[in-house]
């Protein structure tokens, strides 16, 4: 059965789409696993990164997957990508925007959709990433409703954490009616300076968590800023490919990050062996 991980904040432009496709990159590299990614943003970035060719409207994609009048199993809707290893489910565009409205009016059944879809390709894959919109509607609750495990991914400032706050009470309702078993299993913070105010945010991100009922570990070391990132994933390149010591160093933490994420969901897993 896949492992699948969302990865969220309800505020946009702090690296989620960057973090999936390192996140993917390392797991059919270093880790050996058959990956599958589902664009769960309208706006499409890990699409346009992964499958250039599918982006926008499509005969099948996740719109058609999880929309109202859906017809298109995921299996259908999953491309290959350009790294051997990795397949992606394109967003949509439009059309999932679009259908996630739909999603609202309907009643029984609207948060799990994307949950069904996934059980028919569970045994195909050993890791499912889903990238989330920046947003608290019908998606992501889709996401998390299917996830086994949510990584928190941030900046450092107040308006990401105001996000991240939001999230988190999604996330407490998610727990409660839809997914009991969704476990927050890491926070991973981008586009870090080395600067004082920098060092304040951290200690206030550390600490809107550390409150939780379950401890979120914030993954070392934080991803600090760097052009190449950007400039890699535009061109379709992993940072292993890169060809710079800091572009493979980096390419090793995401490789870090993934098995402390595979750790944690382990470890959660044993947790509730041993309870039962």
């Amino acid at each position: 059965m896949s492992i699948v991980v969302a990865f969220a904040n309800q505020k946009g432009g702090v690296g989620k789409t960057t973090t999936v496709v390192n996140i993917a990159r390392a797991a059919i590299t270093n880790h050996r696993l058959t990956v599958l990614v589902i664009d769960a943003d309208p706006q499409g970035n890990a699409t346009k990164v992964l499958a250039p060719n599918h982006q926008g409207s499509l005969p099948h994609s996740l719109a058609t997957v999880i929309g109202r009048t859906a017809h298109s199993p995921i299996s259908t809707a999953a491309v290959a990508s350009d790294w051997t290893g990795l397949d992606v489910v394109p967003s949509g565009g439009d059309d999932l925007a679009n259908a996630a409205q739909d999603l609202v009016t309907m009643t029984a059944g609207r948060e799990s959709r994307l949950k069904k879809a996934i059980t028919e390709i569970s045994d195909r894959y050993d890791l499912i990433l889903i990238d989330c919109p920046p947003s608290l509607d019908q998606l992501p609750i889709n996401a998390f409703t299917a996830a086994d495990a949510l990584v928190l991914v941030a900046e450092l400032g107040q308006f990401a954490l105001d996000g991240l706050d939001r999230l988190l009470d999604t996330v407490e309702v998610i727990q409660e009616y839809t997914n009991p078993e969704l476990t927050i299993v890491a926070a991973i913070i981008n586009d870090v300076q080395k600067t004082k105010r920098m060092d304040y945010w951290m200690r206030e991100l550390r600490d809107s968590i550390a409150h939780l009922p379950e401890p979120v570990p914030v993954l070392d070391p934080p991803v600090q800023r760097a052009t190449f990132i950007a400039e890699a994933q535009e061109s379709g390149q992993g940072l292993d490919m890169w060809g710079t010591v800091k572009a493979r160093v980096l390419h090793q933490t995401y490789a870090d990050y993934l098995t402390s994420i595979l750790q944690s969901i382990k470890n959660g897993e044993n947790r509730n062996d041993s309870e039962v």
